[in-house]
């Protein structure tokens, strides 16, 4: 079997060894499966890294002074050297047209928010969000040089994250109501893609069954615990946002439900609707 056949995250990392529906497949569907996902996260992972130097060129122009200037420059510097790491790694699209819609909202930020949703989403919320990631893959990853590339990354991007809590801190003069409007319209959709759950692995687990229905797709998420390890997601992102976000916008967050968990049938009901060309035609729907 060649490298490009070998999974570089396995059962364990998508959480599926202990699951009957999962068994149910072929070894080889199987592997099949772990190398696309694998193939997934670093395309997902490229994607952001090129954000991350459009992140960096915006904020620079957008500097107050000469420090800040200096510190994008370095930033976009090391996202470009992100990018190179990743992309060497394996053989994954790098097609404009095949943009993972996580790193398509990020990009739409970046190019229609203000500052104030750039400090608090981009480096604040989404940074810290990717090293506590990041440092999953790579203690996780069976592949040693994509494990050391995660670990590079994880040491440039951990100045990065702290950089945008001391800025934001600088926010003296508070949020207008226009900032908390931008802000929490774009924490909506990135708190959906996150309460979601497991969409990658449901996504290609399905696409192998014939005529999936919503209760097969409910019995594989509580195989593979999909619930609890969402709502930790959902705390860790929490966790982020309100270390820097003004009391009275957090308390706004968590009146609208951004912070709450889905429960099972909620989740169920999401995903069969948002996996394109697997439930649509499900016989229950």
């Amino acid at each position: 079997m060649g490298k490009e056949n070998v999974p570089i995250w396995d059962e364990d990392f998508f959480n599926v060894k202990n699951s009957e529906t999962w068994k149910s497949l072929s070894a080889e569907i199987r592997n099949s499966i772990l190398v696309s996902l694998g193939q997934k996260i670093l395309q997902e992972a490229y994607f952001i890294e090129c954000a991350g130097m459009a992140y960096a060129g915006k904020m620079n122009l957008a500097a107050k002074n000469k420090e800040e200037r200096e510190f994008y420059c370095f930033v976009g510097e090391e996202e470009a050297k992100h990018l190179r790491m990743v992309e060497s790694l394996a053989n994954f699209s790098t097609s404009l047209e095949n943009i993972p819609s996580f790193s398509l909202l990020i990009g739409e930020i970046i190019q229609e928010a203000q500052r104030t949703s750039h400090l608090l989403l981009i480096q604040i919320l989404l940074e810290g969000w990717g090293l506590n990631y990041y440092k999953t893959l790579a203690k996780t990853a069976k592949d040693e040089n994509v494990a050391q590339t995660f670990k590079n990354i994880v040491k440039d991007e951990i100045r990065h994250h702290s950089a945008g809590v001391i800025l934001f801190s600088n926010h003296k003069n508070g949020m207008s109501d226009k900032e908390v409007d931008e802000f929490l319209g774009y924490f909506e959709r990135i708190s959906f893609m996150v309460k979601v759950g497991p969409y990658s692995i449901c996504e290609e687990v399905f696409r192998q069954k014939k005529d999936p229905t919503e209760e097969e797709l409910k019995k594989f998420l509580t195989e593979i615990n999909a619930v609890v390890v969402t709502s930790g997601k959902m705390e860790l992102l929490g966790q982020l946002i309100a270390k820097s976000l003004p009391d009275a916008v957090l308390e706004k967050v968590k009146a609208k439900g951004y912070l709450t968990a889905m429960s099972l049938e909620e989740m169920t009901s999401a995903l069969s609707q948002s996996i394109p060309g697997v439930f649509a035609l499900a016989p229950n729907r």
